[in-house]
């Protein structure tokens, strides 16, 4: 008979190798995750769907045109990057191709690009002798081959006098035909773009348009297992059965970037495959969840007197972007379809969260492999102030306006314990039922 002892020993041993074995059983998941639906994916293989490939032949169709120009318009995420990148490597080889994201781009910066991707080296030092330059460069092509493209990417999201430049770069003709053709991506918005005043050249040409759709249940299905067979996974329906794709569809509104996303949540939290569909219910989700039923929340569009907080973004002391708060959740990282985008390597694809609320703005590191920092602090969550500058990468994001902070919430800060959610939920409810009691 064995010992008390021994026994204890046997099962402290079988409960260690348990868990060894699930740990690298959870290693093996998430390995299998990242290579079909991590950052490196869209590397791995492109799933070609309806709305995917009808959007390639209206693209293709447009340039043909008198204007030249098509506008490829859709919501995040819904694979319009994807797209276009394959349409520039499609074109490259019958014509001169610029591919470019507009997103923070200043007009110099812009125009510099133009110039170094179609073979030219900047000489001007100004917006005009730079458009100049470009002039005489697109000119040459168009009457020695044929127009060149230019694919510019979230075109939405360009700073006006960029859009400025960009309008006047529409107007250019070469032998009685314009010079350039233009490809322009971004959200459904881009066509009122178009239509404005400012870029009256563009709306002169009578742009083609092609609105994306998301996926179907079916092409949903099979773009989920196209994708982890392209990762080694022999049988794809053992990993997302039917009804777990159905789900992540309905999850993530059937475009795939937030696909990939929803996709990858779910596979880091499962135990085992097959997966069910509690497993895709996903953090993203719970904070929704979580936000709307127990967290009084600053509604910004409707606070009367309150300026919203912002985000100033900068790289090396100069700024490149700002970002002013409209909703209560701000997703921050290098990914195409957060809020606030960082091109940094050392940025994560989905780094951190904001959080609003109407007497706090909480920061959350979102498991990021890098890391940040608050005015030089290593931290993982914490409550933010006005002027508190956050460091990742390369790049420092200043927050302005961020609501005052109380007391009770200093006291939290200065505590040697770290911030816990569940001490700030606590802490309201107890406002709540204090409020509660002097109304009655």
């Amino acid at each position: 008979m064995q010992s008390a002892h021994r026994r204890g020993c046997i099962y402290r041993n079988n409960y260690f190798g348990y868990l060894l074995a699930r740990h690298v059983m959870q290693a093996d998941h998430l390995a299998l995750g990242e290579r079909a639906f991590g950052s490196e994916a869209d590397s791995l293989t492109t799933v070609k769907y309806r709305s995917h490939l009808d959007a390639l032949k209206a693209v293709e169709s447009s340039l043909h045109e008198p204007g030249g120009i098509s506008l490829l318009l859709g919501s995040d995420g819904a694979g319009k990057t994807t797209i276009l990148r394959q349409f520039a490597l499609h074109l490259s080889n019958d014509s001169d191709v610029v591919l470019l994201d507009g997103r923070e781009l200043d007009p110099q910066q812009f125009l510099v690009r133009m110039l170094q991707q179609l073979g030219s080296h900047p000489t001007g030092s100004s917006d005009e002798q730079l458009i100049r330059e470009l002039r005489g460069v697109v000119v040459e092509l168009a009457r020695s081959w044929q127009p060149p493209v230019i694919i510019v990417d979230n075109v939405d999201r360009m700073q006006p006098s960029t859009l400025g430049v960009m309008n006047v770069l529409a107007g250019m003709e070469a032998d009685g035909r314009f010079a350039l053709r233009f490809i322009l991506g971004g959200t459904r918005s881009l066509q009122n773009l178009i239509d404005s005043d400012g870029m009256h050249n563009f709306a002169q040409r009578e742009p083609g348009n092609f609105k994306m759709e998301p996926l179907s249940a079916k092409e949903t299905m099979i773009y989920l297992h196209a994708r982890l067979q392209a990762a080694g996974c022999d049988r794809a329906d053992t990993i997302f059965p039917f009804d777990v794709c159905d789900r992540l569809r309905k999850q993530s509104g059937g475009w795939p970037g937030m696909l990939n996303l929803f996709a990858l949540e779910a596979i880091k939290r499962s135990s085992g495959f097959p997966l069910s569909v509690v497993d895709t219910y996903g953090a993203s989700e719970k904070t929704r969840e979580a936000s709307a039923t127990e967290l009084p929340v600053l509604q910004v569009t409707k606070a009367p007197g309150r300026v919203p907080p912002s985000l100033t973004i900068s790289k090396d002391g100069k700024v490149i972007g700002e970002y002013v708060f409209k909703g209560n959740k701000v997703l921050l990282g290098r990914s195409d379809f957060v809020d606030v985008i960082i091109d940094d390597d050392f940025v994560s694809k989905v780094h951190a969260i904001f959080l609003l609320y109407s007497d706090a703005l909480v920061l959350l590191d979102l498991n990021s492999s890098n890391g940040l920092t608050v005015n030089s602090v290593v931290t993982k969550k914490t409550i933010l102030r006005s002027d508190d500058v956050i460091s990742l990468g390369n790049h420092r994001v200043k927050v302005e306006d961020a609501p005052p902070v109380t007391e009770e919430m200093e006291e939290m800060i200065r505590s040697p314990d770290t911030l816990k959610m569940k001490n700030l939920i606590d802490l309201r409810r107890q406002r709540a039922q204090r409020r509660l009691k002097s109304v009655r």
